[in-house]
């Protein structure tokens, strides 16, 4: 029988775990099943609760405890401890739909791929309706078969890893996630895409709470600086990528600095401008300098080097 295996991410989850968890016990599928906790160093009674929660489960839990060093690499410290052969993840704090697993697995085996990731929504934590009252679906009959995903994704990322569904081995062989980065999402399908096609669910499959604090994405200059950063590590880590994909990427970092700059610092002129103009007529021998140069657009001092306090836990430690 096809055994997934659960990676959750923990810091400082204590107040959402339980929710999380029943949201896991409520996957229905025909499926084997082990929970990998990764606690990356929390303060507050976030594995007390892990505990208390899988007291009673009859299959395998895992909690991986490490010193902080962000969500990175605690994805790949819970690939490592996992067994099955497909990684279903979920953050701390976001909820899979019930019939999440069963219908991404079902996506990988109708489109003979090793990933699939599905659509996102947003619950009220703590309100009165409860978000897992919610009737599992039918299999959908419409998929999206990615046919260029490198390119959708580097264009955006709409998705993040509680949506996403990998083969163990197939993550292995991609790489897995960047310790460089905060956040696991965008550089992981990148590198996903990179080494083979994947598929769309066109449905809901994990939920997120519309407030919780502490989120890369509330954070907007820390939240485009990664982006790039991203795009800039695609661009100069092995294995290479097309000099088409190198534009692709190349375009894009140059325009969202350009508009953060244009908005966010009220600068019309500049060197961001410049270098979005050049990237309508043509592409530089070397486009990763400009991608580089690109961050500077979001930092405070319009530096591209990152704030310490920007940097994961993991390379802070190191410097």
């Amino acid at each position: 029988m096809t055994k997934v295996s659960f990676v959750v991410t923990v810091f400082n989850k204590a107040e959402y775990l339980p929710l999380v968890i029943r949201s896991l016990d409520a996957q229905i599928g025909d499926f084997e099943r082990e929970y990998v906790f990764v606690d990356d160093g929390s303060t507050d009674r976030s594995v007390e609760v892990i505990k208390e929660c899988t007291k009673d489960a009859g299959f395998a839990v895992k909690v991986v405890s490490q010193v902080n060093q962000g969500a990175s690499v605690a994805h790949d410290a819970g690939v490592e401890a996992a067994t099955g052969d497909w990684i279903k993840f979920c953050d701390g704090d976001d909820l899979l739909a019930p019939d999440a697993t069963r219908n991404l697995l079902a996506a990988c085996t109708r489109h003979n791929t090793e990933h699939a990731w599905g659509d996102l929504e947003y619950f009220q934590f703590g309100g009165d309706k409860d978000p897992l009252d919610r009737p599992a679906t039918d299999l959908p009959e419409e998929f999206q078969s990615i046919d260029d995903g490198l390119s959708f994704f580097i264009r955006n990322c709409p998705a993040n890893s509680t949506s996403m569904l990998i083969g163990r081995a197939f993550y292995l062989r991609a790489g897995g996630c960047s310790k460089a980065l905060v956040s696991p999402d965008q550089m992981l399908f990148l590198r996903l895409f990179r080494t083979g096609a994947g598929v769309h669910l066109k449905g809901a499959v994990g939920l997120l709470p519309d407030a919780a604090p502490g989120r890369l994405s509330s954070q907007k200059g820390r939240s485009r600086y990664e982006s790039v950063l991203a795009l800039y590590t695609l661009m100069t880590e092995a294995p290479g990528i097309s000099k088409r994909h190198q534009a692709e990427a190349y375009r894009r970092a140059t325009a969202r600095a350009y508009r953060f700059d244009r908005r966010n610092h009220g600068k019309a002129v500049s060197g961001h401008l410049w270098r979005y103009l050049e990237s309508k007529v043509m592409v530089p021998a070397k486009p990763e300098t400009r991608v580089y140069a690109a961050l500077g657009a979001f930092t405070e001092d319009g530096s591209t080097e990152r704030p310490e306090n920007w940097k994961p836990a993991a390379i802070r430690k190191m410097s």
